[in-house]
């Protein structure tokens, strides 16, 4: 049974919709909200701003989301802030999540420790990728080639779960060389 509300950070906006995997997000979520933090991070370039317009207009699973406790957000953003980090965004997406009971779609680090604090159920990128293939919505090889994009383009990505995921489904990794056999050496 798929979870039915998500929140997604910029980050994870920004590598599906590199990938063009945002609508597949409707076989993982019934609903997919989009912080208003989030948005206007998106809308700060003008390729993001109209396709993630055309999101919104296009699907009705995917939604803005305004409603929120922007108190808890600025309690939440006054560390960050002192380290000169702005994280609204990710701030936002957990604590709409912590307010509806939903998941959150984090790849920063410190997003996703602050979804741990918060006893979030939170997922990356990555993550969505596995359960793409794992429905049978991508082949191996279509999964890697999307961990070639992203890192490509200078995503950040967990190295070592993107190659244990890649090995365990019959792909070459991407950041370690594979192990030489035996039959090499003969």
């Amino acid at each position: 049974m798929r979870p039915t509300l998500c929140t997604i950070d910029t980050s994870c906006i920004i590598a599906l919709d590199h990938l063009d995997l945002i609508p597949q997000l409707s076989w993982l979520f019934s609903t997919v909200l989009i912080p208003k933090a989030v948005r206007e991070d998106l809308f700060k370039r003008r390729n993001t701003k109209k396709r993630v317009q055309l999101y919104l207009e296009t699907y009705a699973f995917i939604e803005r989301c305004d409603d929120y406790e922007k108190g808890a957000v600025d309690l939440l953003l006054v560390d960050r802030m002192f380290q000169g980090m702005k994280d609204r965004g990710e701030v936002e997406a957990i604590v709409q999540a912590v307010q509806r009971g939903a998941t959150v779609i984090v790849d920063d680090l410190w997003g996703r420790e602050l979804a741990e604090k918060h006893d979030l159920n939170h997922h990356g990128t990555t993550w969505v990728l596995q359960r793409l293939f794992e429905l049978g919505l991508m082949s191996s090889a279509k999964a890697r080639s999307c961990f070639v994009s992203l890192r490509d383009r200078g995503t950040r990505l967990p190295k070592e779960a993107v190659d244990e995921f890649l090995l365990r489904i019959g792909e070459a990794p991407l950041f370690r060389k594979p192990e030489a056999s035996c039959d090499n050496l003969i």
